[in-house]
């Protein structure tokens, strides 16, 4: 059973705490704050809180743009605004995935519209991709996939090596990580890193979750590297490389440092075709 530390519920004057979303690195309760009101408490499963610790102070800063308020923070515990509505991935699977994308693409414009905020305490590109170039492939790892994965990492080191500028990034921006609320869009739980915007929409191409037969849709692959790249301001290219070498980090961290079969497979092979274009 979880329940929140006596310390931090006494802090922060909480109260009526429900613990709402078991994630692999958080908790996420709801509860009420006698200065807020309804509020939302993450507790981290470890006190450095791994590769979101910057990533609050990135948000704050982004408040005026659209991200969600934060309201305290200590150790591992962060309280920030509670927000009610739907996750445009939810949207999406009700039925309208064409409007959330458009919602989607517009909040990531808002996120990037100049001038930059200006933050360098984010992980660099370089770190998060560094555990590609030293992966490793399983016994039963199909050949293409090999191929795909060896490409990809090319690609990676690439344009890790030929970022036109380095910018703060959410890093983990996609459907499910931006809430439509009464008053509009609101995006949470970033990672916070610092590289080349067209980075930042890299993971959206592999989104909206649990709707695999429109992800991995030409057409929509191709819709999607056209409407991102527009309201990022980069290139659609860069964009669709970055989207297959984030592909194939993510099928190597879904294997701690391995790459075997895989679902994604398929993905990060449109993607590569797509970043061929």
């Amino acid at each position: 059973m979880h329940i929140v530390p006596g310390d931090i519920m006494d802090c922060w004057g909480l109260c009526r705490a429900a613990l709402i979303a078991e994630a692999q690195h958080a908790l996420v309760w709801k509860v009420h704050a006698r200065d807020y009101g309804s509020a939302a408490l993450k507790l981290y499963h470890r006190a450095d809180r791994g590769n979101e610790a910057a990533s609050t102070r990135l948000l704050s800063l982004w408040q005026d743009r659209g991200a969600v308020a934060i309201y305290a923070e200590a150790g591992k515990a962060v309280l920030m605004e509670w927000l009610e509505g739907p996750t445009l991935g939810d949207i999406a699977r009700d039925g309208n995935a064409e409007s959330a994308l458009q919602v989607f693409s517009e909040m990531a414009h808002r996120l990037h519209q100049k001038p930059t905020v200006a933050f360098d305490e984010l992980r660099p590109l370089h770190e998060v991709f560094n555990p590609l170039f030293d992966c490793t492939f399983a016994r039963d790892c199909p050949d293409a996939l090999q191929r795909d994965v060896i490409r990809a990492t090319e690609l990676a080191s690439n344009l890790l090596t030929s970022q036109p500028q380095v910018v703060p990034l959410h890093g983990d921006l996609h459907t499910d990580n931006v809430i439509q609320t009464p008053s509009g869009a609101r995006v949470i739980d970033a990672k916070g890193y610092l590289g080349d915007p067209a980075f930042e929409l890299a993971n959206a191409l592999r989104h909206p979750k649990g709707m695999p037969d429109l992800v991995r849709s030409r057409d929509q692959i191709e819709r999607c590297l056209q409407l991102y790249s527009g309201a990022l301001g980069v290139s659609r290219k860069r964009l669709a490389q970055w989207a297959a070498a984030k592909g194939a980090l993510s099928i190597m961290w879904r294997g701690h440092g391995t790459v075997s079969a895989a679902p994604e497979a398929t993905l990060l092979n449109l993607l590569l075709r797509a970043a061929d274009q």
